[in-house]
Protein backbone atom coordinates (compact mmCIF):
# COMPACT_ATOMS: atom_id res chain seq x y z
CA UNK A 1 0.00 0.00 0.00
CA UNK A 2 1.10 3.58 -1.13
CA UNK A 3 2.19 6.52 1.50
CA UNK A 4 -0.49 8.78 -0.21
CA UNK A 5 -3.29 5.69 0.35
CA UNK A 6 -1.87 5.27 4.21
CA UNK A 7 -2.28 8.91 4.66
CA UNK A 8 -6.18 8.87 3.19
CA UNK A 9 -7.41 5.88 5.23
CA UNK A 10 -5.62 7.95 8.56
CA UNK A 11 -7.79 10.86 7.95
CA UNK A 12 -10.97 8.96 6.79
CA UNK A 13 -10.38 7.55 10.05
CA UNK A 14 -10.37 10.43 11.92
CA UNK A 15 -12.84 11.98 10.60
CA UNK A 16 -14.98 8.83 10.95
CA UNK A 17 -14.08 8.91 14.69
CA UNK A 18 -15.00 12.77 14.90
CA UNK A 19 -18.38 11.90 13.36
CA UNK A 20 -18.87 8.91 15.87
CA UNK A 21 -18.13 11.01 18.93
CA UNK A 22 -20.44 13.69 18.02
CA UNK A 23 -22.80 11.62 17.30
CA UNK A 24 -23.22 10.08 20.62
CA UNK A 25 -22.83 13.36 22.17
CA UNK A 26 -25.76 15.09 20.65
CA UNK A 27 -27.55 11.87 21.56
CA UNK A 28 -26.59 11.93 24.96
CA UNK A 29 -26.89 15.74 25.05
CA UNK A 30 -30.40 15.66 23.11
CA UNK A 31 -31.88 13.77 25.92
CA UNK A 32 -30.28 16.22 28.82
CA UNK A 33 -32.60 19.47 29.73
CA UNK A 34 -30.43 21.25 28.27
CA UNK A 35 -30.68 24.12 25.78
CA UNK A 36 -31.01 23.46 21.62
CA UNK A 37 -27.72 26.03 21.54
CA UNK A 38 -25.81 23.99 24.44
CA UNK A 39 -26.43 20.96 22.43
CA UNK A 40 -25.25 22.55 19.52
CA UNK A 41 -22.08 23.97 21.04
CA UNK A 42 -21.13 21.10 23.07
CA UNK A 43 -21.89 18.44 19.63
CA UNK A 44 -19.49 21.15 17.75
CA UNK A 45 -16.92 21.37 20.37
CA UNK A 46 -16.35 17.25 20.69
CA UNK A 47 -16.35 16.72 17.05
CA UNK A 48 -13.51 19.62 16.41
CA UNK A 49 -11.87 18.36 19.75
CA UNK A 50 -12.11 14.09 18.60
CA UNK A 51 -10.93 15.62 14.91
CA UNK A 52 -8.13 17.25 15.86
CA UNK A 53 -6.85 14.49 18.39
CA UNK A 54 -7.44 11.50 16.23
CA UNK A 55 -4.98 13.86 13.41
CA UNK A 56 -2.51 15.15 16.10
CA UNK A 57 -2.37 11.08 16.97
CA UNK A 58 -1.77 9.98 13.50
CA UNK A 59 0.77 13.02 12.95
CA UNK A 60 2.73 11.44 15.49
CA UNK A 61 2.46 7.54 14.76
CA UNK A 62 3.28 8.52 10.99
CA UNK A 63 6.32 10.17 11.84
CA UNK A 64 7.01 7.19 14.33
CA UNK A 65 6.68 4.71 10.96
CA UNK A 66 8.57 6.92 8.89
CA UNK A 67 12.02 8.05 11.19
CA UNK A 68 12.13 3.94 11.99
CA UNK A 69 11.80 3.31 8.27
CA UNK A 70 9.27 0.62 8.32
CA UNK A 71 6.93 -0.05 5.93
CA UNK A 72 4.07 -1.00 8.69
CA UNK A 73 1.33 -2.32 5.91
CA UNK A 74 3.94 -4.41 3.18
CA UNK A 75 6.69 -6.59 4.34
CA UNK A 76 8.62 -6.03 1.10
CA UNK A 77 11.83 -5.22 2.66
CA UNK A 78 11.67 -8.20 5.06
CA UNK A 79 10.77 -10.59 2.16
CA UNK A 80 14.02 -9.35 0.38
CA UNK A 81 16.04 -9.80 3.70
CA UNK A 82 15.07 -13.27 4.11
CA UNK A 83 15.50 -14.10 0.29
CA UNK A 84 18.57 -12.81 0.31
CA UNK A 85 20.00 -15.09 3.03
CA UNK A 86 18.35 -18.10 1.74
CA UNK A 87 20.32 -17.49 -1.35
CA UNK A 88 23.89 -16.77 0.46
CA UNK A 89 22.77 -20.08 2.13
CA UNK A 90 22.30 -21.77 -1.11
CA UNK A 91 25.22 -20.47 -2.41
CA UNK A 92 27.45 -21.59 0.56
CA UNK A 93 26.08 -25.37 0.48
CA UNK A 94 26.51 -25.61 -3.13
CA UNK A 95 29.76 -24.72 -2.98
CA UNK A 96 30.61 -27.25 -0.05
CA UNK A 97 28.69 -29.55 -2.36
CA UNK A 98 31.45 -28.77 -5.15
CA UNK A 99 34.29 -29.36 -2.77
CA UNK A 100 33.14 -32.86 -1.70
CA UNK A 101 32.81 -33.64 -5.68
Amino acid sequence: MSLSMVKKLLMYRSILVAFLNAGLTWIILIIAPLGLFSVIICTMGVFVTSLVGGWVGDRFLFTLVINDRRDVISAHEESNYIESVFLQQVDVSNLQQGKKN
